[in-house]
Parts: structure tokens; sequence; C-alpha cells
């Protein structure tokens, strides 16, 4: 049940600042059915989604370590929601608690873009909220592999989504990628790119979906984490790839904290 649900994940990524970082949004993707993907969070600062997420436990959100640059005294999530702008019954807020970024992150080079945030509570989890299980391994990701990505970012119209959005990409092999970034960043093997663009589509994530997480095969694995604009041809959205290294950081800190 949950690897099909995970499978009608999403499909974009992009993240937006020169290089497209801080929030990003899912273009060419589609709204999907209410409260169909129960782990996904929004993370906002008042009214606003700045980042999305996944509850990996019930008090835990992963995502990317660079959403903690919009501002972590006012950060809060909401899961079970829909439309995250308004009240939902479903709705589950809390605030953060503590904010775990990887401590080898590097904001220039991109490296290590993910965090943890701790909650204030637990979530009750229902049918409306639910976890993210993260992949048992470490396991890379085949060129060609059709992955989901979701979010409330910034849509083809410009502006943010006001419902959750997903999108399907495609992996970009490591060296094709390389290429399109050219000076501008170093792609390792902490990352997966990803995209989908030709002459009668186009499928990326942007502003506002950063942090989100990547689907591939049914299974968990990668973070949204950065583009150079949104559905561009040659510049596919990058992801933080949940290698071996990144899985057992993530269980040391639940474990310290």
């Amino acid at each position: 049940m949950m690897g099909r649900l995970l499978l009608l994940l999403f499909s974009v990524i992009a993240v937006n600042l020169p290089l497209r970082y801080g929030c990003i949004k899912i273009i060419g993707g589609h709204t999907v059915a209410p409260h169909s993907r129960p782990f996904m969070a929004a993370i906002q600062k008042g009214r606003s989604t700045v980042c999305g997420g996944a509850l990996i436990e019930k008090n835990w959100i992963l995502t990317a370590a660079h959403c903690k640059l919009m501002g972590r005294s006012e950060l809060k999530v909401v899961l079970g929601a829909h439309q995250p702008s308004i009240a939902e019954k479903e709705q589950q807020i809390f605030k953060v608690l503590r904010h775990c970024s990887n401590p080898q992150f590097n904001s220039s080079s991109k490296e290590n873009d993910i965090m943890l945030l701790k909650l204030n509570g637990s979530a009750n989890l229902n049918q409306y909220v639910a976890l993210l299980p993260l992949p048992s391994r470490d396991e890379d990701i085949k060129t060609g592999t059709k992955c989901q990505v979701a979010g409330w970012g910034v849509t083809s119209s410009g502006k943010p989504s006001k419902c959750l959005k997903e999108a399907t990409v495609k992996i970009i092999n490591r060296k094709t990628c390389s290429r399109n970034y050219k000076k501008q960043i170093k792609i390792t093997n902490n990352m997966l790119c990803a995209g989908w663009n030709n002459a009668f589509s186009k499928s990326d994530a942007c502003q506002g979906d950063s942090g989100g997480p990547l689907i591939c095969s049914g299974k968990y694995s990668g973070i949204i984490s950065f583009g150079k604009g949104c559905g561009k041809m040659r510049k596919p959205g990058v992801y933080t790839r949940l290698t071996e290294k990144y899985l057992q950081w993530i269980k040391k800190i639940i474990d310290n904290y």
C-alpha cells in the first residue's frame, strides 16, 4: 500500500536564487487528490510555505539544510495539509523545537544539504498524517528512472500553488548534469539530478518546493535541493541523495535527541 502511495507521489524539482535555492515550486505538474500524500510537511513562515519536508518519525521532519535560512525562529510545520495557507480540519500544526542541520552543509557548494527538524510535539498518525519510511540501504538511482516530487512552490504561473502539486521527473546522468552546470557547481555522488524537458512538456521543482522528498520506484530517494531557474532545458533540478552516510547521521541525531 505504501509503495503504491509513494509511486503516485511527485514530479518536479528545482530551487531558486541565482542558483535556485530557498523555496522551490512544481513546474509542469498537477494537483493531487486532497490529503493523498500524508507524509508531506509544509514548512511555513507566517502563512507562507517556504519549504517542504517529510515526516519520518512522529516528531521529526526531514528537509533541506538551506531551509534554515528562511528564518529559523519563526518557522512552523503544518502536517495533513492540502492547502496549508488556510485552516483545514485535517491539519496538525507544530512549532520547531530544534534545528539539526548537517554540520558539513556548505551553502556555496550545496553539499550536505540536509536537515532534521524536531517538532514540539508528536504527530497523531492517521489517514491524513503518516510517516514516509527512509530507505533501508544506500541505493543509487539509475539514469532514466522516473521519480515523483511534490510541493506548494512556484508553478508555471510564477505564483506559489495554493494546493499540493506533484510532477514526474527523470534521473539524469551525473556527467551530463555536471556539463550542464559547468563551473557553477560540482555535482557529487551525494547528489541526484532529475528533470523532464522536451518540446512538449517540462517538469521541475521550483522556489517553495525545497526540502520536499524525491520518490523513485516507491522509495524515499532524495531531498529537493537546488537548481538554475525552474524547468530550464539544460538545468535539471539537483537533489540530496539519501546515502548511507546521511542515513547513519539521521539515526544518530534522532537517537541523541
